[in-house]
Order: structure tokens, then sequence, then C-alpha cells
């Protein structure tokens, strides 16, 4: 995830926390290794992203505009959450499948009901899915998450909608 200027707000948002290696990895079953992966909304090469290219055909990452860009076969990201709708309603548009971290709160609204009907599968982790930012070219891990997150997946075939994982 990167940091990200929402323009429907007119101001910098700060969602720059990027993804750990360990979060992909435990849902490494579910990520089609065959396909092109797009991740775009990391602005470079960080731990989450490698370890994407190390499991996948190939992964594009760092490609511009989402809202404006198209890539790959699949989408697999942690978008800033501040755009979660927009990103939702883009993702919908593109029509790809994708495997989307947002907090578990998301799943109960009603625009993602609205946005996707009965269409979505959920990755539920047992446990919490922390991120980290860099702050003076160090890596911190931010831990004040108050909610839990999961993994939203569309058109990805897993075989039940909702699986629990630790």
């Amino acid at each position: 995830m990167a940091l990200f200027v929402n323009k429907h707000q007119g101001k910098t948002k700060d969602d720059e926390f990027y993804t750990y290696k360990k979060d992909w990895a435990r849902i490494q079953e579910f990520i089609p290794k065959d396909k092109i992966v797009w991740e775009p909304f990391s602005n470079g090469e960080f731990e989450g992203v490698d370890y994407l290219k190390s499991i996948c055909k190939e992964v594009k990452s760092n490609t511009g505009d989402f809202f404006t860009n198209n890539e790959g076969e699949v989408i697999i990201t942690n978008p800033p959450f501040s755009i979660k709708k927009d990103v939702l309603i883009r993702l919908k548009e593109l029509d790809k499948p994708f495997i989307c971290i947002l907090p578990t709160l998301s799943i109960q609204t009603k625009y993602i009901k609205k946005i996707f009907g009965n269409d979505l599968q959920i990755i539920m982790p047992t446990c919490k899915i922390f991120f980290y930012k860099w702050i003076n070219a160090e890596k911190i891990k931010y831990d004040k998450l108050s909610y839990y997150c999961c993994y939203v997946c569309y058109k990805m075939n897993l075989p039940r909608d909702i699986i629990f994982m630790d």
C-alpha cells in the first residue's frame, strides 16, 4: 500500500502501510502461481511484493494510477483503507479475480453488498494481520490496529465461501 492522495477529499491521507511476507504466505495455496499478478498499491520492492514475485509467474507493481490502469490477470493487494469503497467499485469494473486485504467490518457494509451481491468469498485469519511502515529508513511494525482484517476474494474459486485459518 502506498501514500495516496485522495482526490475526492483533496488531501493526502497517510495510507502507507505494507504487508508482511507472512501474511501473503499464510494464503499462498490460494494465490495463482501461473498468472500475471498486479499489486497496484505498492510503490516499490517491499517484503510482500517480493514474496509474491517469488511464487508467481510475474508480478506488476508500481504501475501508476489504479483508477486508470489495467494490468495483470489477477489482482492481489492491500489497498489504502481510506478509499476502500472506491477501490472496490474499480475492482468490480475491472471484473478480474482478486484477493484484497480489508478490515473485517468492510464485509458487513451495504455498499459491498450492493457492489458484489453474493459473489465474494472470504479468507478469515484467526489472528490479526499487522502492517509495517518505513520511517526514517527504518522498518517499523504498525501494531496499533484496533480491528481485524481479512482477505476478500472475487472469482478466486475457493473451495468454500468462508475459510477460517490460522
